[in-house]
């Protein structure tokens, strides 16, 4: 078992060793590369409260192969999810919200013999990612 003179010992051998300044700033860069990246993941982690409500969306979307009235009730839900969720300025989310919108209204409304793609197809959660992947 190692005792607390023997680590003792250890950190004042190792720290009476002349500096090697190569490794010193080797160091400093991986600190800031690894701070860059945290801040690179956190922020994309906050926004990813986003993500159920464009699930939610495409799951209604899937409903709608159903009963059309869903169609109308995924389209309202990506324009609010694509619309006012979308940041300050942000211009990207408000042509995903109107190419949202109007994948929904494919499914049944305009062009119903290719209701069965737009439907399955998870356009909202697919640019909720590429909007929160950009933002």
């Amino acid at each position: 078992m190692i005792g607390l003179g023997d680590v003792t010992g250890f950190v004042v051998n190792a720290v009476s060793q002349p500096i090697n300044y190569g490794w010193v700033i080797f160091g400093v860069i991986l600190i800031f590369v690894i701070l860059f990246s945290m801040k690179h993941f956190l922020d994309i982690a906050l926004d990813l409260w986003k993500l159920p409500f464009a699930v939610i969306v495409d799951a209604i979307d899937l409903l709608a192969y159903q009963n059309p009235i869903f169609d109308l009730a995924a389209a309202a839900g990506a324009f609010v999810l694509f619309w006012v969720f979308a940041r300050r300025g942000h211009h990207l989310s408000k042509v995903f919200a109107i190419i949202t919108v109007v994948e929904a209204l494919i499914g049944v409304w305009i062009f119903p013999q290719y209701a069965f793609i737009t439907n399955l197809f998870p356009l909202a959660t697919l640019l909720m990612f590429v909007s929160i992947w950009k933002e």
